[in-house]
């Protein structure tokens, strides 16, 4: 704010057009200069004047409104004498500069409540938004050749060029991604305080009920999941207690204890290849345990060596695979838990 605005807010003041909120900010403010301030010797003034600048300075985005406005003295101030307050022009600007910095506050508060949650990085200006209102999933093209699939009521902010070493997305909600792959530009996908990284793979995205947390499952590929350190680059790889993740893995973070927790996703999806490769014929367990490993992507830890030698005989290809656990665990009189990323199956074995 200039001269000529402070000059016409103080026009305004004197004339009785502002609002009742400015007048009795500035009435308040004044209070704490109305004594003997005409009395004042110059550098007196002036230091008062730096006093109160600094103070108006300090307050502007730490104090509340109610701070501002009733830690002045309750000295009594009349609206019938505002042409005593205008004697000094540096005390009309200073109180003006008061009500621009409580301005600035008050705006500042409405964009932090706007931001409430906790933000991965800051996003620039100038970005493509998309925002899916219907109530099926729509699919949205980016410039480098990824897709995303965006859920009923989620939206994505993103650069319509990829111009710089990285590819950016700041997603609400849920979404399905397909990522081109390109090597000099990591994929972004920002969620909150949670920053999901790929190369080029297929994962998604989802904002847990609540805004309590996020939750990233891997399709295909591998994807790094960590908090966003604001003092690095996130293109450097920085992990600040994050997780490495492959396909049908999957971690929830919750916003409130600030942990990761990795996981198996619910249905994993096998791998082509090995779409028909679950017909077992006194297969030993050792061998059927290795086939949903390179199918699924995941470790199966047989927790007694004698379980090796058990067989397996069965036609398992049309069984989702946890399914297909329950019917080995059954045939061979073993159990099996899930934890982590991990499954172990534990039983007497076979001799």
């Amino acid at each position: 704010m200039n001269k000529r605005h402070f000059h016409h807010l103080l026009t305004r003041y004197r004339s009785g057009e502002c609002t009742e909120r400015e007048a009795r900010l500035v009435e308040q403010w004044f209070a704490l200069l109305e004594h003997d301030a005409t009395e004042m010797t110059d550098v007196q003034s002036e230091n008062t004047e730096a006093r109160l600048w600094q103070a108006i300075q300090s307050r502007t985005g730490l104090a509340t409104a109610s701070e501002m406005v009733f830690e002045a003295p309750q000295a009594s101030v009349s609206r019938r004498k505002p042409l005593h307050f205008f004697v000094r022009w540096q005390w009309a600007a200073a109180a003006v500069l008061l009500l621009a910095a409580f301005g600035g506050y008050q705006w500042y508060r409405q964009q932090t409540g706007r931001m409430a949650e906790p933000m991965a990085g800051e996003a620039p200006a100038n970005l493509v938004s998309k925002t899916n209102n219907t109530n099926a999933p729509m699919w949205v093209l980016l410039s480098d050749g990824s897709r995303v699939s965006l859920q009923p009521q989620g939206s994505i902010r993103y650069s319509t060029d990829f111009q710089d070493n990285k590819r950016e997305i700041y997603l609400t909600g849920k979404a399905f991604f397909e990522v081109a792959r390109d090597e000099r530009k990591p994929f972004l996908v920002y969620t909150g305080e949670i920053t999901t990284k790929v190369l080029g793979t297929s994962f998604w995205v989802n904002r847990t009920e609540a805004d309590k947390g996020v939750e990233v499952s891997v399709v295909t590929g591998k994807v790094s999941v960590f908090q966003k350190d604001k003092k690095k680059e996130a293109n450097a790889g920085d992990l600040t207690g994050g997780v490495v993740l492959s396909r049908n893995q999957s971690v929830k973070y919750m916003f409130n204890s600030k942990i990761f927790t990795p996981m198996l996703v619910k249905r994993p999806i096998v791998d082509d290849y090995y779409k028909n490769a679950f017909v077992f014929d006194d297969t030993r367990l050792e061998k059927v345990a290795q086939t949903l490993e390179k199918a699924y992507g995941v470790d199966i830890v047989l927790t007694n060596n004698l379980l090796k030698n058990c067989l397996f005989t069965a036609d398992i290809n049309k069984q989702p695979m946890f399914t297909q656990l329950d019917l080995i665990a059954a045939s061979v009189n073993a159990t099996y838990t899930v934890r982590g990323t991990k499954i172990y199956l534990s039983g007497k074995g076979c001799r």
